[in-house]
């Protein structure tokens, strides 16, 4: 990681951005919309970017850690986070997911 070229965290970083955009501009007011069924398959599909959005922001912690700048405490925070969206996705697996379009 201590070796990660400027551009590709630039590529991680953005991909974070990305699907944080998605979850408060999209997911969030689709499902704030929605009910039942339709409802719980968004927010197993928010539950999904989430995960994405976390990893992202992990590896790129992981990374800036790994080039010298400490980033041990917001590490330990965000894996928790990962680790409990991880962990909602296990238990949803099966049940229907829905994606929202999202042009951000």
């Amino acid at each position: 990681l201590a070796n990660v070229d400027p551009t590709d965290v630039a590529i991680i970083s953005a991909a974070r951005r990305t699907a944080e955009s998605a979850e408060t501009d999209a997911f969030n007011p689709a499902i704030a919309a929605a009910s039942g069924a339709a409802a719980t398959a968004l927010q197993n599909g928010k539950i999904k970017n989430k995960v994405l959005k976390l990893k992202c922001e992990v590896l790129h912690l992981q990374i800036e850690q790994a080039q010298g700048s400490d980033q041990s405490a917001k590490i330990t925070q965000e894996t928790t986070k990962l680790n409990t969206n991880i962990a909602l996705d296990k238990k949803a697996a099966g049940q229907a997911s829905q994606s929202v379009a999202f042009t951000g």
